[in-house]
């Protein structure tokens, strides 16, 4: 299994480091006496795959060279995320992918509420640290606060942010967060996704969006429709739609579940999201309060895979769960636009303002302000409905004999870490339009593996492929290896309460200042150039930013080309190749204010 965000595709191989070296610089901190202390040893946090390994050891070298040094832990998949969710880390490898297409899907999620919040931000002690400051007085808001903690100034942003209307003004904002990000220096950005898998020559109808799931309900294998074998990674941690964070899961759950819109390819290959449970995607009606009021009705004759009534308000009772404190999903907070939210997690007696008739077939819901991006919400998992008897039995997506649902396809079987067959659902209302018959996916996060099998034919897409054979497989597979544009960053991230200066007499907001500064010079280590190039061979790019290519700013530019402040370069790093001494020269010279065993 791959986090939503956590399609990796890195390359296995011994590396070799170019060494950081550089003058001492200033030997304290100006104005403050720094007791200096020993690096600390930091731990390493990844999955396993021998593509993350391969990171973690390029930047275990990178850290070396400068004197620090970093062991590496490796943890199963399911383990993995809920140590890292739960902050019992220090640094961890991290990606995350696109969910709509606006920057505020990479942005909101560490707000101190959010489930996907890896860094804690606004957790723990960080709670309580008053040193952000946040001034929107320019954009027509009164908040200005100096000194605030991150709940006070962040997560403000982010909801001034998701109700602004001006374009201008929003993008703006939403520049100042990732700047409020960035400084904290705990999101250390490596590059930008592509979405890398291997298809057979003999499958056609198949497609993929930027989001990274893959579509084989169309599909047919030389004309053969009876059945396909594809491996999407290891055993999920769960299908239920709004619980599920990871893109493979979400893979399924597109197969498995029929939401109010969904993607699809039109006529001439394009992607778009299209009607699918609704009769039609309708216009929002603005209220006079700015608030924008959306009525849909359920296409006719719906039904869930056990043949009872697909109603809509299935629909309004499933999002009220998904967004529920209760449920605590991951995803809960995509439900923050729809009026009600916020009410919803103070009180728990609360729902959204969102009502159904039955009789009709009718659903209203209405969201805090008017968006470009509401109908992609509609298309996402999260949105989908589950039945009712999902309610009372926490288990019910992990048992084939539980689990109901109402798209294309539903779950015939489960062989636990082995393979999940999907199996065409005749309820589906779509069902004349569904080709293929039998999706098999196989439970697998082993590349070696996978590639076997497809080079066997046992499996006819695979989602991951050793890195070591990237280059090879470029040329003997030319038609069936595949680079796809995918909206993703593949980063490091930081547990913001990791104490990096213990025993340098700085406490509270002094400390984390200093921290900061650390973290920052850290990222300065890491040759993204040599990353993408020597190691990924997969077509990314060098980050510099962790918003990532593909969104667009206010003026139809790209959102990353004007984050940071430098006239010269984009982002919040200088990644060109000459600029990568410079950069360690820099970093050394911090790293050797705090601490006394850094390499000169």
């Amino acid at each position: 299994m791959k986090k939503i965000f956590a399609l990796i595709l890195v390359a296995v191989m011994m590396l070799s480091v170019v060494a950081c070296t550089g003058n001492t610089g200033n030997e304290g901190n100006e104005g403050t006496e720094v007791k200096q202390v020993a690096a600390p040893t930091l731990t390493y946090l990844y999955n396993t795959s021998e593509g993350h390994k391969a990171i973690g050891e390029y930047l275990q070298s990178a850290l070396q060279s400068a004197g620090i040094t970093m062991n590496l832990e490796n943890q199963e998949w399911n383990t993995f995320l809920e140590t890292r969710k739960n902050g019992d880390y220090s640094i961890a490898r991290n990606g995350w992918l696109a969910d709509y297409n606006d920057p505020i899907c990479f942005l909101d999620m560490w707000t101190s509420n959010s489930g996907n919040n890896d860094v804690q931000y606004g957790k723990g002690a960080h709670a309580e640290l008053k040193m952000y400051n946040l001034d929107l007085t320019a954009y027509g808001y009164e908040d200005k606060v100096e000194n605030g903690t991150w709940a006070e100034t962040y997560d403000v942003l982010i909801s001034r942010i998701k109700s602004c209307t001006d374009a201008e003004n929003r993008y703006a904002m939403m520049h100042l967060a990732e700047d409020m990000l960035m400084e904290t220096g705990c999101i250390v950005p490596l590059y930008y996704y592509t979405d890398l898998y291997m298809i057979d020559d003999t499958v056609n109808g198949f497609f993929s969006n930027p989001l990274g799931y893959k579509y084989f309900m169309y599909s047919d294998v030389d004309g053969k429709t009876d059945s396909i074998s594809v491996c999407l990674s290891s055993e999920p941690q769960t299908l239920d739609p709004a619980l599920n964070s990871a893109v493979d899961g979400a893979t399924m759950i597109a197969h498995l579940f029929s939401g109010l819109a969904k993607w699809a390819q039109d006529e001439n290959g394009n992607l778009v999201i299209v009607a699918d449970a609704a009769e039609e995607l309708t216009e929002g009606v603005v209220n006079e309060d700015g608030t924008v009021t959306y009525t849909y009705t359920l296409r006719e004759g719906m039904k869930w895979s056990n043949g009872d009534e697909l109603k809509a308000s299935d629909f309004v009772n499933s999002w009220n769960r998904a967004a529920s404190a209760d449920l605590g999903a991951d995803y809960g907070y995509m439900f923050e636009i729809v009026d009600g939210y916020a009410e919803m997690q103070e009180d728990t007696t609360k729902l959204l303002n969102a009502t159904a008739d039955d009789a009709t077939r009718k659903i209203t819901v209405t969201i805090e302000n008017a968006v470009s991006y509401w109908n992609e919400l509609l298309a996402f998992p999260t949105y989908f409905p589950v039945h009712s008897s999902a309610f009372d039995n926490e288990a019910w997506a992990t048992d084939p004999a539980t689990y109901i649902c109402n798209g294309a396809y539903t779950i015939s079987a489960w062989d636990h870490n082995s393979v999940i067959t999907l199996t065409k659902n005749e309820n589906y209302i779509d069902a004349a339009d569904v080709t293929m018959k039998e999706i098999k996916t196989f439970l697998s996060d082993d590349a070696n593996n996978m590639l076997s099998n497809f080079k066997n034919g046992s499996w006819l897409l695979i989602d991951d492929v050793p890195t070591n054979e990237i280059a090879t497989l470029k040329t003997e597979y030319a038609d069936e290896f595949v680079i796809a544009g995918q909206i993703g960053t593949y980063y490091v991230c930081w547990n913001i309460n990791e104490d990096l200066l213990a025993g340098s007499g700085l406490e509270g907001v002094e400390k984390e200042k200093a921290q900061q500064e650390i973290r920052n010079a850290i990222a300065l280590l890491f040759d993204r150039t040599y990353i993408v190039n020597d190691i990924a061979q997969g077509g990314q790019l060098p980050a510099s930013s962790f918003v990532a290519m593909g969104m667009t700013d206010a003026d139809g530019s790209e959102f990353y080309k004007n984050a940071g402040d430098s006239e010269e370069y984009d982002g919040y790093y200088n990644i060109a190749d000459d600029a990568f001494e410079a950069n360690c020269q820099k970093a050394v010279e911090v790293l050797k204010k705090y601490y006394n065993n850094i390499a000169a």
